[in-house]
């Protein structure tokens, strides 16, 4: 006669456990890696305060080609990161490495034309990859990781960035105040100031 086998719960129980978490890992290692935009552009400004010239309109390709101008022509080291606008938010790209493996950072943000000239940038959305993340402590990361522009300063309890436009330095002593900011019409206007 044969002996019944006994299943052994205990086991079983562990094995699914085990491949559930497994699982959970998984699914949350890809949402990391994943690349969330699959296309990059960039964006850029200027700003200061004394004697109006003019004014000017631009388009959000336009603005995305003088920002790319402005960050190569700044960069120290290679660019890790990128800055551009799209139809209904700033975009800021950048990547970090995470257990060996770079993760594409996104931080989307509303542009606000402040009366003083200057941009608020606020934070609309922060993931890494397509998971989600809490936008305080990105916003410290940043600040601390990236060398961001010295006209750029972090707001982490805001969750915004204030780009102060009358402090980017050129030759010609001029600067720039946003007067409109509409990324959805393709309208971005400013004064052109001399200082």
């Amino acid at each position: 006669m044969r002996k019944k086998r006994t299943i052994n719960w205990w086991k079983w129980s562990f094995l699914i456990l085990l491949a559930l978490n497994l699982a959970f890992v998984c699914v949350i290692a890809s949402r990391v890696i994943q690349v969330r935009e699959p296309e990059s552009q960039k964006l850029l400004s200027k700003n200061q305060h004394s004697v109006l010239v003019g004014h000017f309109t631009t388009s959000r390709k336009s603005l995305n080609d003088s920002v790319a101008r402005y960050l190569k022509k700044e960069e120290k080291q290679n660019l890790s990161y990128q800055i551009y606008a799209s139809r209904t938010s700033i975009i800021f790209e950048g990547n970090y490495y995470l257990l060996g493996y770079e993760v594409p950072l996104y931080v989307y943000f509303q542009p606000i034309a402040l009366a003083n000239g200057n941009i608020q940038l606020r934070v609309t959305s922060i993931s890494a990859g397509t998971l989600p993340l809490p936008e305080a402590e990105v916003l410290r990361y940043i600040k601390s990781s990236y060398k961001l522009p010295s006209f750029v300063s972090i707001n982490s309890k805001e969750s915004s960035l204030l780009i102060r436009l009358d402090r980017i330095d050129n030759e010609a002593g001029i600067f720039l105040k946003a007067k409109k900011i509409d990324l959805v019409n393709d309208k971005i206007s400013f004064e052109i100031f001399k200082k």
